[in-house]
């Protein structure tokens, strides 16, 4: 009962920071399972490809092609066994039901039939092989119930996002969310853009039939083909820069590229990675505490172990008592794991990872996290019970070991190599947040001071000037602009040209409302802005950033360019601002208006307060003047947001990564603490006799804790030492990702070093108070 008095308290602790440790891990490993099952969840994975190239900007490689250059690619060798199209589409759709249209918020593409030979889908209703002309689509099992209820689906017609009527011929099985092809609606591309080798806004996905041979069909694919279609129109040396600028990638491992402008979901490697070694480290450190308190708690059950060694039981028994002690001390602390997983699933902290954490979703997690405990188990208490049973009774129960240099030694690298791992989660934690303070705090290059924005939809956008003047009527309104796009988007609509000398130009295509440039402050360097008399332009006008000028010489203000219907006119230039999120460079950019014979109306809607304007006021305004120009939809089905805000999530990965390390890095401290607070509450059992001779000879208590703390500081600021440069390393090999990086500061190593000491003082100052106290003629006589 002694003992337990002795050990019970250190066992709780330990319960503790294994619980919290598993819980941080298994919360880390969601995450981690999203991203490496990424596009690898499907049977055939293995075989499908993504077309890309970097013809665009000779940087960054881009995911759009045009459909000519996809359709010639198919039989450019007979290691293809399919090549599907995609398309992106407004993501909605409109139903009638009672004679009055609804619109509905749906994850929605346009695909070509070859779609379906790439990737697998399971029919639940109908199939796709009436899959053929424009008008018709395949639902999801999901939005075939919430738009048709329990009445089948087949043969039923819906307007699509890019406003043509379809008709359902299919239903397909739910896909998982980490898919590329997760969506609700499929609608059929027809011949739209066909016959188009200008407009580059389609990407191609590709199945091979041998994917080992997926260098040799890279290499038949723009020889065979592109290059076969293209040849006459390129030198030697322009052929040789096509080949180096096209690459096949298998979709599973193109979900980590970091060269790529992509509309679809990616990842970055390199935080996968280190959120799988942050889940290894949490896991680790657990361990190390686990063996930590099982060493000291040594001479306290020793006299146990001796008992029973004297009574008979053999070693073998004794070793696995102390397994079994183990093993329920690992289990306890997985079902509080568990129990705290399910408490953090309901908050807004799941929403920092990309899946749910519900425990019935992630059960194989929670097999691997116990087996892992188990197996925690047996190492962490496996070594203290060889050792504890195999010393001389008259040694332990002396309790020579826990003052012994082998036992304090171990346990001091033990605690020193937790501070380790808690300097380089705090360090890694303050550079992220460093670097995503740098984006977000970066200058634009443009105003988005007060603005808000908005998808009006095409209809609403097809009546742009009407909609402007019903704005402008509310005095919070200050200004309004339409574009085909958001402002600041990793991809926007793809051109290719041929400038007058013959060479082929790419670029970013931004079609925008005439004040678009004056609305958000966009300085013309060169030439002039957009005008209203623009708008009754034939072919529509052009004014390029200066990247596109510095890469492409040959145009200049009064160059022809073609449009969507004819040559335009380049009538200035815009000095550069942003328009992707910072971990991009700058590339060619176009801001285009359409002119007289617009391809089709704005959807983007932007929208300026005057200060101190009410956000909920002027949202709710907007959202009925879009409903009264768009009858189909209703207030909740829009959104309006702050630009910036809108910026701000676009490093949601970096944040959510931030506040992951962030989260880690305390649980890591939170351990190491404990494992301080043991350290501290059993070597000062066997300090008693030390402090008391140092107390009658007349040592204050201030001075005997300044003793105690000296040590754990020296361990912390060497473990600071070590932690350090390997910290620096892997903040700049991460910052690696970015086009804009942030510098280093010298205050995190500051920060975290202060943070640390201060942290180890309080605690162990606050554990060796009560020692330092005592009655040193009482702990004499005790000894």
């Amino acid at each position: 009962m002694k003992a337990f008095r002795k050990t019970g308290v250190s066992t709780l602790i330990n319960i503790l920071g294994m619980s919290v440790a598993f819980a941080a891990a298994m919360i880390l490993m969601v995450q981690v399972r999203w991203d490496t099952t990424y596009d690898a969840n499907f049977e055939g994975y293995e075989q499908v490809f993504r077309l890309e190239n970097n013809w665009m900007d000779k940087g960054l490689y881009s995911t759009f092609f045009s459909r000519p250059l996809i359709e010639i690619t198919r039989s450019a060798s007979p290691n293809i066994e399919a090549v599907g199209t995609f398309g992106w589409m407004a993501q909605e759709v409109t139903l009638k039901k009672d004679g009055e249209e609804t619109v509905l918020s749906v994850p929605s593409a346009r695909v070509d039939s070859s779609m379906f030979s790439v990737f697998p889908f399971e029919w639940v209703e109908g199939s796709a092989r009436e899959f053929t002309a424009g008008e018709t689509a395949v639902v999801s099992e999901e939005y075939a119930k919430t738009f048709f209820g329990d009445e089948s689906a087949i043969g039923k017609n819906f307007k699509a996002g890019n406003g043509v009527e379809v008709r359902v011929i299919g239903v397909f099985k739910d896909l998982p969310k980490n898919y590329s092809m997760h969506y609700g609606v499929l609608v059929n591309l027809g011949d739209d853009c066909l016959d188009t080798p200008s407009e580059w806004s389609f990407a191609a996905f590709l199945k091979m039939r041998d994917p080992s041979r997926a260098k040799e069909t890279e290499a038949l694919m723009v020889n065979n083909a592109i290059l076969e279609q293209y040849g006459d129109d390129y030198d030697a040396d322009d052929a040789d820069e096509i080949r180096k600028g096209f690459r096949i990638v298998n979709l599973h491992d193109a979900h980590f590229e970091r060269d790529v402008r992509a509309n679809i979901a990616s990842a970055n490697k390199a935080i996968t990675i280190t959120l799988a070694a942050i889940a290894i480290l949490l896991i680790l450190i657990a361990i190390i505490n686990f063996i930590n308190f099982a060493f000291a708690e040594i001479p306290f059950r020793i006299k146990s172990i001796n008992t029973r060694k004297v009574l008979g039981e053999g070693r073998g028994s004794l070793i696995r008592r102390q397994l079994l002690h183990a093993g329920l001390i690992a289990l306890i602390a997985f079902a509080i794991a568990c129990l705290i997983m399910h408490v953090v699933a309901g908050t807004s902290w799941a929403s920092y990872v990309s899946d749910s954490l519900a425990l019935k979703d992630n059960l194989g997690i929670l097999a691997l996290m116990l087996g892992v405990a188990l197996v925690s188990a047996v190492i962490a208490g496996l070594a203290p019970a060889m050792y504890s049973t195999s010393q001389p009774a008259a040694l332990v129960l002396k309790g020579s070991y826990g003052t012994s240099v082998k036992g304090r030694s171990l346990r001091n690298l033990l605690v020193g190599l937790q501070f380790i791992l808690s300097f380089l989660f705090i360090l890694m934690a303050l550079f992220v947040g460093v670097q995503t303070r740098f984006m977000i705090g970066r200058d634009m290059g443009f105003d988005e001071a007060r603005v808000l924005q908005t998808w009006c939809g095409y209809p609403a956008g097809n009546q742009k000037d009407a909609l402007k003047s019903h704005l402008l009527q509310n005095p919070s309104i200050e200004a309004v602009t339409f574009a085909d796009g958001q402002i600041v988007s990793d991809q926007k609509m793809g051109w290719s040209r041929t400038g007058d000398d013959g060479n082929q130009v790419f670029m970013e295509v931004l079609p925008v409302d005439v004040n678009f440039a004056e609305f958000f402050g966009l300085q013309i360097v060169e030439g002039r802005d957009f005008r209203e008399s623009d708008n009754q332009n034939e072919a529509g006008s052009i004014i390029p950033n200066e990247t596109f000028m510095q890469m492409f010489p040959q145009f200049h203000v009064g160059s022809l360019m073609g449009g969507h219907v004819d040559d335009c006119e380049l009538i200035g230039v815009v000095k550069d601002f942003n328009f992707k999120s910072l971990q991009h460079a700058m590339g060619p950019l176009v801001l285009y208006n359409w002119g007289k014979e617009g391809w089709r109306s704005f959807g983007q809607m932007y929208v300026r307060t005057v200060p101190g304007a009410d956000f909920k006021e002027v949202s709710d305004y907007i959202k009925e003047a879009i409903c009264k120009f768009d009858p189909r939809r209703e207030p909740h089905m829009i959104t309006v947001s702050h630009l910036d805000e809108g910026i701000e999530n676009m490093y949601q990965s970096e944040q959510s990564l931030g506040k992951l390390i962030t989260i880690a890095s305390f649980v890591a401290l939170l351990i190491a603490i404990i494992g301080i607070i043991g350290l501290v509450f059993f070597e000062t059992q066997f300090l008693r006799k030390e402090i008391a001779v140092r107390r009658v000879n007349g040592a204050t208590v201030g001075g005997i804790l300044k003793m105690i703390n000296k040590k754990y500081l020296i361990m912390a600021v060497a473990s600071f030492v070590i932690a350090a440069p390997v910290a620096y390393w892997l903040m700049t090999a991460w910052r690696k990702g970015f086009a804009y990086q942030a510098p280093v500061p010298v205050w995190i190593f500051l920060v975290a070093l202060l943070a640390v000491a201060a942290i180890t003082l309080a605690v162990v100052t606050l554990q060796s108070w009560r020692a330092a106290n005592s009655n040193p003629v009482e702990s004499l006589k005790n000894e």
